[in-house]
């Protein structure tokens, strides 16, 4: 795999996340009685670099979650050509920032879950009540990852999501 011939240098340019959890790796492994290194708390504090960088991408992307429900359920609203503006600058600053280190880090069905009730409370001090939506996302993270995002596009998603469980919920109560 190219990725075990990377030099740390190229590493650290490509796959950030990775690269920390490796230099936190080797700088464990030094022999302790030939330096005066705190190497447990420099570990650990490369470490917390890595775990900063799947909190910023997960934030980014929880905050475009919650735009795009805002779209989907209060698109009338005179905010909502603001809320396309930032869902789509959120998402694009996720791709840029997203590697494949941090990828398979990134816990898509927490992430959507609170985007959910970020949405829900924001748009219920406007009145605007939020159909119940799939406990799974709508969308999966390589759409969400994805450089040709639509911001209106993915709104529809949502509403189609929402809609789709409506049905199969009047569906099973008739049973």
């Amino acid at each position: 795999m190219n990725e075990i011939a990377m030099t740390p240098s190229q590493q650290h340019e490509t796959d950030f996340y990775r690269w920390t959890q490796d230099q936190a790796a080797q700088l464990r492994a030094l022999p302790r009685s030939f330096t005066r290194l705190d190497i447990d708390n420099l570990a650990e504090e490369i470490e917390d670099m890595g775990r900063s960088e799947i909190r910023e991408i997960s934030s980014l992307l929880r905050q475009t979650l919650a735009h795009l429900i805002k779209i989907a359920f209060d698109g009338s609203a005179p905010s909502v050509a603001h809320w396309v503006e930032e869902a789509s600058g959120f998402q694009g600053d996720a791709v840029l920032a997203v590697s494949p280190g941090l990828r398979q880090r990134l816990d898509l069905t927490k992430i959507w879950v609170v985007a959910r009730r970020n949405a829900a409370d924001a748009l219920a001090e406007h009145g605007v009540q939020v159909p119940a939506l799939p406990d799974e996302c709508p969308l999966t993270l390589d759409q969400l990852l994805d450089a040709g995002f639509s911001p209106r596009k993915a709104a529809a998603a949502m509403t189609e999501s929402a809609e789709g469980r409506g049905l199969d919920e009047s569906r099973n109560g008739r049973r």
